[in-house]
């Protein structure tokens, strides 16, 4: 008989070694596949900060040229910003024995043994990091600490920028000689206090030369590298005396002096003293507010090794006929600007590709303060109100002869207190055609409008136009409660230019290196977003608005031109924003402390569109541009009742009309309708301005 036990037993055995041998392969497994993605994200993160090392063979005539030339947008030299000056490349023959030894061996005692990577150092680094629980030492060679210079400035001490660090200092100690490399380091790394440099540092701190550097002074300034912007301060004076005198006992235990020459050293006094020249006040001075903002765009887009290590040179679209003619208007109207006037920019961005043509930040000196207007957002007043409109024509709520009613509103509101639009006049005009209620700026019509469609719609197509920045999702939007920076405006005005085209403003338009190799191109990314007949419509208006409206200061001649004044609630910000066929501008005025303009004549009718006005004027005295004229319609909306959804004098609900579809499907629009430029396109009405008012509505009308 078997022995059924035993048996029993065997397969208990042989199954519990099956369980245990499939839980470990299930381990194994798992633990591969843990570390083959681990392995293959550190490879990612490796190659993505590689990507940010050029070809090391600009190394092999080592200068450090920091320079960012900047070029217009005819391919002519604007300036030259200099990263830094007096900074001079001394050969290794001329920085004495004694300071290069007393780096080596603050730094690095076995550079000349190993070949970038120094593994022993890694270890103890590794080892000393464990303790801590943090990264505390990093174990970097002479070699990896140039690299890091040279290419990764971030401070990252993470694994994947570790092992970039690693292969990069390997392949360069295949490409060059350690004296090379030495000689680089010594030039290239900084010293604290401004002084990028081994010259920089020695006169920066003895008021000598390199070659000049004794003993003390050598170990003094190999001393700062590794906290720098700490030890090169005289407030730690004391921590850097310290920290020389570890780096003579280096220099003893590595052989290179002996110990009572270090001992000597120690006791040798030191006199701090500065022969090195004060940068410059100004990195640079001509057209400081379109630089600036080309720098603040470069550094944004590339890594300081390309624009601070090496130098490249970056082509704009500014127009520099353009750029000195806004800065001539700006400074001689801002002489004369009405109080509470104490700031004012212009931005200009062509309509035919979207470049940035001139930007004119603020009024006065742009070094005293450094904040550029036309870039920054401000209350955009009437100049928001376009966008309510095109919506209404967009969705076929109303077109430019429909009936609107201006008279009392009042917009009951879910989430806060009622709301009742009142006109800056204080006056209300009856029925009036939609043309009429935008280039008379009511701001009774607008709400309404806006109510109409809705303002979620209204956000819609501001965003499709190129509006990028903040607007609230409230009724008191359509009358610009928002803040929107001049350039924003500009850019989504020149949408309505191109009769529905939009392109994002751009100021660059091709980055290169110092050997004319091409890092980025930056083409236009035009695309259609809105159909040509509304925008016809909207600009027919936005002509009628210059010719007859609220904008009449802003006429120039027989050149055609729209556009659209703003002035924000209490007049604490004054707008003029509008365009030619081939460019679109946008001035701004107000103060920093957005206080209220007193002076009730005072409107983005009057000084903003004057001051647009005599721009214009001075830069087509200057170029050679056909006056040109706008997309036509070629359809006409001959709609005049008044539209449904808006009961005049009763108050209404904020939300969209559910009729406004079925109405607008409704119209009919028969062709042969044009929009003529220029004085071709009358006041409807016949009437001429006899009086300036304050506010959005700057002019009453008479017969």
């Amino acid at each position: 008989m078997p022995n059924l036990r035993k048996t029993n037993v065997l397969v208990s055995t042989r199954d519990g070694v099956a369980y245990i041998f499939r839980i470990v392969s299930l381990a194994v497994g798992f633990s591969i596949l843990i570390v083959t993605i681990a392995a293959a994200v550190l490879a990612i993160l490796v190659c993505n900060d590689l990507r940010q090392v050029p070809d090391l063979a600009f190394l092999k005539d080592y200068h450090p040229n920091r320079t960012i030339q900047i070029f217009d947008c005819k391919d002519k030299l604007v300036c030259a910003v200099e990263q830094d000056v007096n900074r001079v490349v001394v050969p290794l023959k001329k920085i004495p024995l004694s300071l290069q030894q007393a780096v080596l061996a603050a730094e690095d005692r076995h550079f000349y043994e190993h070949s970038g990577i120094n593994f022993k150092s890694l270890v103890r680094a590794a080892y000393a990091n464990m303790q801590a629980h943090q990264v505390v030492e990093g174990g970097s060679t002479v070699t990896q600490q140039l690299v890091k210079n040279l290419f990764f400035l971030d401070s990252g001490r993470s694994i994947d920028r570790k092992v970039a660090e690693a292969l990069v200092a390997t392949e360069l100690e295949k490409r060059y000689t350690k004296p090379e490399i030495l000689q680089i380091y010594l030039n290239e790394i900084y010293f604290g206090n401004g002084a990028n440099g081994i010259e920089q540092a020695a006169l920066r701190y003895f008021g000598k030369n390199v070659w000049d550097l004794n003993l003390p002074e050598s170990a003094f300034i190999a001393g700062l590298i590794r906290s720098p912007s700490v030890l090169g301060s005289s407030e730690h004076r004391t921590e850097a005396v310290i920290r020389q005198r570890q780096i003579l006992d280096g220099m003893a235990e590595c052989g290179f002096i002996s110990h009572a020459e270090g001992q000597h050293a120690k006791f040798y006094p030191l006199y701090f003293h500065s022969a090195l020249e004060p940068k410059p006040q100004h990195a640079f001075t001509i057209y400081p507010y379109y630089v600036s903002y080309v720098l603040d765009l470069i550094k944004l887009r590339y890594p300081e090794t390309m624009a601070r290590k090496q130098g490249i040179k970056v082509f704009t679209n500014m127009d520099q006929i353009a750029q000195q003619c806004g800065e001539k208007v700006l400074a001689q109207e801002f002489k004369h600007a009405p109080a509470g006037i104490t700031q004012e920019a212009l931005i200009s961005v062509s309509v035919k590709d979207g470049g940035i043509r001139a930007i004119v930040g603020g009024a006065g000196d742009y070094w005293s303060k450094q904040w550029n207007c036309a870039t920054n957002p401000h209350t955009v007043g009437s100049t928001f109100k376009p966008f309510v409109y095109l919506t209404g024509f967009l969705e076929h709520a109303i077109g430019p002869n429909t009936i609107i009613e201006d008279s009392p509103l009042t917009v009951h509101q879910i989430d806060s207190a009622d709301y009742s639009p009142k006109n800056f006049d204080g006056k209300f005009m009856g029925k009036i055609t939609a043309r009429k209620a935008l280039a008379q700026s009511r701001n009774v019509c607008a709400v309404k409008v806006a109510q109409m469609v809705g303002m979620s719609r209204v956000l819609v197509t501001a965003r499709n136009a190129g509006i990028t920045g903040t607007i609230a999702p409230n009724i008191s939007s359509a009358l610009g409660s928002s803040a929107l920076s001049p350039l924003d405006l500009a850019g989504a005005y020149g949408t309505f230019a191109r009769g529905g085209v939009s392109i994002t403003p751009r100021a660059l338009r091709r980055v290169e290196t110092m050997n004319g190799d091409v890092l980025e191109t930056f083409d236009s990314d035009s695309h259609r977003v809105f159909p040509d007949d509304e925008v016809a419509w909207l600009v027919s208006i936005l002509e009628e608005v210059v010719n007859s409206g609220t904008g009449t200061q802003a006429r120039l001649g027989d050149r055609p031109c729209a556009g659209k004044t703003g002035t924000a609630d209490k007049a604490t910000d004054l707008w003029f924003v509008g365009f030619t066929p081939d460019m679109v501008t946008a001035v701004w005025g107000g103060n920093d402390q957005n206080l209220p303009i007193a002076n009730k004549h005072v409107t983005g009718g009057t000084v903003m569109a004057r001051l647009w006005r005599l721009y214009n004027k001075l830069y087509y005295s200057r170029v050679s541009v056909p006056a040109g004229s706008f997309v036509a319609s070629t359809h006409e909306d001959q709609i005049t009742a008044e539209p449904k959804g808006v009961v005049p004098d009763h108050p209404v609900v904020a939300g969209r009309s559910s009729s406004v579809r079925h109405r607008a499907k409704a119209a009919h629009r028969p062709r042969g309708y044009r929009v003529f430029s220029g004085p071709h396109a009358s006041n409807p009405d016949g009437g001429v301005a006899v009086r300036r008012a304050p506010g959005v509505t700057e002019y009453s009308w008479g017969r």
